[in-house]
């Protein structure tokens, strides 16, 4: 039995569940950007109609940076540890705290002007300006999925094995292990092994 004032084991379910959140919100926000969000029928000078339809990279052009910004965060999480990693959380936590307030107008309507960038000059619109909820909802859940796992990068940082260590070559982690008696017992502990246990070694 693990007394109290013994650490916990680092939880590889607990990194992987955070790697997973920012992953499903970089893929949420990615897809909303692609998503037709707007859509006005317009009349052009000619006579003719066509629609035009506006996607939500147009409405909300920091999605696609900030989808790109949450896949660099999935290997800064892995990459750091500590302080470094719980000030990764943060920024992912703020970014998603950000998409979260743009994504608002979507709803209330205030920014829902009139399409038309793509149709000839002297158009004039037909009908009301239609919507799709799809877009600003993924955009939301993106922003909703990204505030999470800043929020348990923030709290369980110590709790997630720092995997840089991992990957170091053979022939350095031997040349560590032979010199630093301290540092060796903290790799045992690091790759779940009791460094008491002599059957382990």
């Amino acid at each position: 039995m693990t007394s109290e004032s013994e650490p916990r084991p680092p939880s590889k379910g607990l990194l992987w569940s955070v790697l997973l959140l920012v992953l499903a919100g970089a893929g949420a926000l990615w897809g909303a950007s692609g998503l037709t969000w707007l859509n006005q029928r317009f009349r052009t000078p000619m006579g003719t109609e066509t629609t035009s339809g506006m996607t939500g990279a147009v409405l909300r052009p920091e999605l696609g940076p900030m989808a790109l910004a949450a896949l660099a965060a999935v290997a800064a999480v892995l990459a750091t540890g500590g302080l470094l990693r719980r000030l990764v959380g943060v920024l992912i936590a703020l970014a998603g705290a950000l998409l979260a307030w743009r994504s608002f107008g979507a709803f209330s309507g205030g920014w829902f002007t009139q399409a038309g960038g793509d149709v000839p000059p002297g158009s004039t619109p037909i009908g009301e300006l239609s919507s799709s909820p799809i877009g600003p909802l993924l955009m939301v859940l993106g922003a909703l999925l990204l505030v999470i796992a800043g929020v348990l990068v923030i709290a369980r940082a110590g709790r997630m094995p720092a995997m840089g260590a991992r990957y170091s070559a053979p022939g350095a982690a031997k040349e560590q292990k032979s010199q630093d008696p301290d540092r060796q017992l903290w790799n045992e502990l690091d790759a779940g092994r009791d460094p008491t246990d002599e059957d382990d070694r």
